[in-house]
């Protein structure tokens, strides 16, 4: 079993070690820390809380366009097809 979880950490250094990883790693960290994210994230929860749907897509379209959120979506796809791919070897 202890060979299992050597592997298994292994491999989670070697994923984490990929730019690519990285760079979603970094992006989330930077959204995480964002003042005027963070400010909208919590106004959009707002607005939902309310139902005003209509406000909240708004701020939402808004939240969404912000080229953080943009290219950290693009990073985050990156690193789900990496993992899925991992998982189709592994499998």
């Amino acid at each position: 079993m202890d060979k299992i979880i050597e592997e298994a950490k292994s491999l989670r250094n070697d994923i984490d070690s990929l730019p690519e990883i990285k760079e979603y790693y970094r992006l989330r960290n930077l959204m995480e820390n964002d003042k005027e994210l963070s400010r909208l994230r919590i106004e959009i929860a707002r607005l939902a809380n309310e139902s005003k749907l209509e406000e909240r897509k708004n701020l939402l379209e808004i939240y969404n366009s912000h080229p953080l959120v943009n290219n950290y979506n693009i990073a985050m796809e990156e690193a789900k097809s990496i993992l899925r791919t991992i998982k189709d070897i592994i499998n």
